[in-house]
């Protein structure tokens, strides 16, 4: 989320905020290890539990390692600046959530089948053409 948000760029435009790359060439990490420690997520508080926020997804930022370690060594004003623009990234994905909806009126209907593979009955069940003819249905629908 760190870098989806793009908070480096706006850290970098400020310039008063220690950049990520400055963090990563003080702790001298490695390409090796960046690339290790990138691949591990965790939840960052926007409010902190000790002023009593909660572990949950309203208060959870999904950082990875090394992003949630260099929050946390900014200073706290610096740190707020950083929750903040999680907070607005946030903000934006949600206003452009998809919603699933059941009720739509398309005259088709999906049925789990059971199927069983063996010599006497190979090639009954077309998945394949069962979903050709679903994306054609769905799209005559579209196209109404």
């Amino acid at each position: 989320m760190f870098k989806k948000a793009k908070i480096d760029e706006k850290i970098k435009e400020k310039k008063i905020i220690k950049t990520y790359e400055k963090f990563l060439e003080e702790k001298r990490y490695t390409g090796k290890i960046i690339r290790k420690y990138e691949r591990i997520k965790t939840l960052h508080h926007l409010k902190h539990k000790a002023e009593g926020g909660k572990t949950n997804i309203e208060n959870g930022a999904v950082v990875n390692s090394l992003a949630h370690a260099y929050i946390h060594s900014l200073p706290r004003e610096q740190e707020e600046f950083i929750n903040n623009e999680l907070r607005e990234y946030k903000r934006q994905v949600d206003a452009c959530k998809v919603v699933f909806v059941d009720n739509l009126e398309i005259p088709y209907t999906i049925t789990a089948k059971e199927f069983v593979i063996d010599e006497k009955n190979k090639g009954e069940y077309n998945r394949a053409r069962e979903k050709q003819e679903l994306r054609k249905l769905s799209e005559e629908y579209i196209d109404r």
